[in-house]
């Protein structure tokens, strides 16, 4: 599958406007593109582009720690079929690929009401 998660310059995954590093992941592979995030350069639809850039990329799931997708970004995400890796919270990018390879964590159609940010 390939998943897309945003970075901070830590490599922690954070919310789709918190990072400046979109990065491709390919997880049969076990390879990844590092992009730059269209998000950092935005003032509105930040979310939306990121999701779309992604897109483009292959992406067909997106890591989601809490805020990372507005209502708008989430119905388009979820309208287009990507599949989502609920985080309770940002962690390091190699500790996702370990809740991955050692089955802790799974895709799923849909996230929590809570999870996700207003549009405004």
């Amino acid at each position: 599958m390939i998943i897309a998660a945003v970075l901070n310059e830590k490599k922690i995954i954070v919310p789709i406007v918190e990072g400046k590093v979109l990065r491709v992941y390919n997880s049969k592979k076990k390879t990844y593109e590092d992009l730059e995030n269209p998000a950092i350069y935005l003032k509105e639809g930040r979310r939306g582009a990121a999701l779309g850039y992604a897109k483009e990329k292959g992406a067909e799931a997106f890591v989601a720690p809490p805020q990372t997708f507005c209502d708008l970004s989430y119905e388009k995400a979820k309208n287009d079929g990507i599949q989502f890796y609920q985080l309770e919270e940002s962690i390091l990018f190699e500790q996702f690929e370990e809740k991955i390879k050692s089955n802790q964590l799974w895709s799923q159609s849909e996230l929590p009401d809570n999870e996700i940010a207003p549009s405004f």
